[in-house]
């Protein structure tokens, strides 16, 4: 395979995964509990992120294999708790896939309405899909650049809005600091924990990056600085302003800063945010897959490579067919939560298997404190999350199982 991603690349991939439709509706949800102390849940949680991002970045500088959390698994634990992981990360990420692709068309209906609901609405998501995934067979590098060109048309409105908000802040906004206490901010925490997972996705594609040991450690760090410092100061200028919680609180709050046209500024940030998941998650997702059939837990020929392009495009277009199916018969209201499960999931293995790996003490009690950081967000779920999780790996197991079947029963060569 090509190694044809960059430090750029696999850093916008990080902030892309990270920066999403959360920060468009989460600062008043947090305002609306905690007053002026929300702008605090960003920064507490945030610092219990950290441990688990550089957990990852731990991992990722001595792993050159696609797959990621896939792989840290399996060098720690072997092949059977890794396939687990890896399944179920593969299966949420076209679940998200599929739901962000669903909704993108409500967004697309504030500019033109004709597309905001109905058969158009289902002809806009599906091209979407369909889209992405041509262009990430045709080559890594250009589903990338989609990717990053995404990126950056997401961050500019943010930047905008807190370069010029903070000019506008008004510190006596800010007192009484936490008028209605911070008892509310342990509920809110898996809440603000959503808005920071992505970071791990980073070292998915690492058998596509340049020098992954490097670089990869470099991303995963700075993507989640880089967003943890976006969400407190887009916090400060939400809170600052006098903005209110609403249906969307970003546009609303820009409208107090730059007028309508920061509204609508802000509108077309969230409608680029929702295409940056779509095109980063149609870059990822497949690698999964890959990962998983290279150690032929999966059918084989989804490893398959194309002789041209150097893509896993067997994969891909897999990925993008049950995207694709799963966004036209799919209720997602029930399986927004299994995202957040399966990747605590992730967060979890990969802890566990740095105070396995870890060469150093330091390194170890590094992995302890992210275990710890995992479990404790782990009390935040609800008991059908866990029964939903089970059926997901129950189904994936079975499925592995069959393919062991099979490739034992087929004749050699």
């Amino acid at each position: 395979m090509r190694r044809a991603l960059s430090a750029f690349d696999v850093t916008c991939i990080g902030l892309n995964a990270i920066v999403g439709s959360g920060i468009y509706l989460f600062p008043g949800k947090l305002a609306a509990a905690l007053g002026p102390a929300s702008t605090l849940a960003w920064v507490v949680t945030g610092l219990l992120c950290l441990p688990l991002a550089f957990s990852f970045a731990a991992l990722g500088a001595h792993e050159d294999r696609t797959g990621g959390p896939f792989r840290y698994t399996e060098l720690a634990f072997g092949v059977r708790p890794a396939f687990v992981v890896g399944w179920c990360a593969w299966v949420t990420s076209a679940v998200s896939w599929a739901a962000v692709a669903s909704g993108l068309p409500s967004y697309l209906g504030s500019f033109v309405p004709a597309l905001g609901a109905g058969a158009p609405a289902l002809l806009v998501s599906g091209l979407v899909i369909l889209a992405l995934g041509a262009l990430n067979v045709r080559g890594v590098k250009l589903g990338a650049r989609v990717t990053n060109a995404l990126t950056i048309g997401k961050l500019v409105p943010l930047a905008l809005f807190v370069g010029v908000g903070l000019f506008l802040v008004k510190p006596e906004r800010f007192a009484p600091f936490a008028p209605q206490g911070l008892g509310a901010m342990p509920a809110l925490a898996l809440m603000t924990m959503f808005a920071y997972q992505g970071f791990e996705v980073v070292g998915v594609p690492v058998g596509e990056v340049r020098d992954p040991r490097r670089l990869v450690p470099r991303a995963v760090v700075a993507s989640i600085l880089l967003s943890a410092l976006l969400y407190v100061l887009v916090q400060v200028v939400f809170v600052g302003v006098g903005a209110r919680a609403s249906a969307a609180p970003l546009p609303d709050a820009a409208a107090l800063i730059l007028g309508g046209a920061g509204s609508t500024l802000l509108a077309l940030g969230g409608l680029v945010s929702m295409l940056g998941f779509n095109a980063g998650t149609a870059l990822c997702a497949p690698r999964y897959l890959q990962a998983l059939a290279e150690e032929r837990l999966l059918p084989p020929q989804l490893a398959l490579v194309h002789s041209r392009f150097g893509t896993p495009a067997a994969a891909v277009i897999a990925t993008t067919l049950v995207t694709l199916l799963l966004m036209l018969l799919l209720d997602f209201d029930g399986l927004v939560d299994l995202a957040v499960l399966a990747v605590l999931v992730q967060y979890l293995a990969t802890s566990a298997a740095l105070v396995r790996l870890g060469r150093s003490p330091g390194l170890k009690l590094l992995g302890g404190v992210s275990v710890l950081v995992s479990i404790g967000f782990g009390f935040g779920c609800e008991a059908r999350q866990f029964a939903y999780f089970g059926l997901l790996a129950a189904a994936g197991i079975l499925l592995a199982l069959g393919t062991r079947w099979s490739l034992s029963r087929s004749p050699p060569g």
